[in-house]
């Protein structure tokens, strides 16, 4: 097909793994503007099991190649997807902009800022596009929360939030996809650095711009570990962290974790309004992946399958809250059409959940 766009992927590890999947389900769905025409692995074992992979998959085997010098002068791509560990990001991604491939790089995309800004001027001055793997604000559950948040206005305006989540997690020592994560060096930093790209990522989507921020970071476990390419080294990534974020829309936010809390653990995760709040579901990195429950300042609580569910109609009717609450303000409230609008929260007070999913939309 001549308007398929031909992908490299470069690092065949085990995030690469997630991406090949969601390739499969792309090309199962009926898209076929595609096609992964190379792999690119310093380890041969990586390229052989990955192009099996494929090939079961997809249902044909990609050239493979030992590294992005290599593959740049010898393969016919119009693409790459980086999966390489974060230290390599910027030495893959700009030679391919450079070459003029479009790409997408796993989270962080620079493991500097200074590596990230020459990422973007790479794409800049070759006229390419480069893009990031965030994929947490696209599911279901964070555009829900989302929506319920920003659009539906359910706990009212936000006034702060407090993510804070300590709990127990044994150091890999072992496999290659960890021992690289514990070397500032390799991976720029620990958790906050890494799973805490989606996190800031999910914040700056729901509430916009930050004026200020404060952080506190510890490494409590030094352990001598064998780091890849670099030898034997204590770990110097964080274990916790506390932060304080300032928006600029006035909200406040405070966001800690730690994976060195023995015994009891904390999973807190809330956003708090001036009607209500809503709890997050998830107990990691990804907020509102799996969605939010509401509890509003009377006792009435939402749950999140009613909020997807109230989500998932607006859509399909391809209309906005505002327009069914218009729609249907005087059949649900008795009042008439041109009456002050009121607030989601108490339009939900006064009607039965039942009822909601009974709006003229659906």
């Amino acid at each position: 097909m001549d308007d398929q766009v031909r992908i490299a992927i470069i690092g065949c590890g085990g995030i690469a793994g997630a991406h090949l999947n969601g390739y499969q389900q792309l090309q199962e769905a009926g898209y076929d503007r595609f096609r992964i025409a190379a792999l690119c692995d310093t380890s041969e074992q990586n390229l052989s099991r990955f192009a099996a992979n494929v090939e079961e998959k997809l249902g044909y085997t990609p050239d493979r190649y030992p590294n992005v010098e290599q593959m740049l002068d010898e393969a016919q791509v119009d693409a790459a997807d980086i999966c390489l560990p974060h230290t390599y990001h910027h030495t893959a991604a700009i030679p391919c902009l450079e070459a003029g491939l479009d790409c997408m790089v796993e989270k962080p995309v620079g493991i500097t800022i200074k590596a990230g800004q020459q990422i973007i001027a790479a794409a800049q001055k070759n006229d390419r596009i480069v893009a990031t793997a965030e994929q947490v604000r696209r599911d279901i559950g964070a555009r829900a929360a989302n929506w319920a948040i920003n659009e539906a206005g359910l706990i009212g305006e936000p006034l702060f939030f407090g993510f804070d989540v300590k709990t127990w997690m044994e150091l890999d020592l072992e496999s290659y996809a960890w021992r690289w994560r514990h070397s500032k060096l390799l991976s720029g930093g620990g958790m906050v650095f890494d799973a805490g790209a989606h996190f800031a990522d999910m914040m700056l989507h729901l509430f916009g711009d930050i004026e200020e921020v404060t952080c506190t970071l510890k490494t409590f476990d030094t352990p001598i570990i064998d780091m890849p390419g670099i030898g034997p080294r204590p770990r110097d990534v964080e274990d916790y962290w506390v932060v304080t974020l300032k928006f600029a829309s006035g909200l406040f936010g405070h966001w800690s974790y730690s994976r060195a809390a023995q015994a009891y653990h904390i999973n807190s995760s809330y956003v708090w309004g001036t009607e209500g709040a809503i709890k997050d579901r998830q107990e990691w990195m990804h907020p509102f992946q799996f969605g939010g429950d509401i509890e509003l300042t009377d006792g009435t609580k939402i749950p999140y399958e009613e909020i997807e569910k109230q989500y998932l109609c607006l859509l399909s009717a391809g209309t906005s809250w505002n327009q069914w609450l218009s729609d249907g303000r005087r059949r649900l409230t008795g009042r008439p059409a041109s009456a002050p609008r009121l607030s989601a929260a108490r339009c939900m007070r006064q009607t039965t959940l039942g009822n909601l999913s009974k709006s003229p939309t659906c």
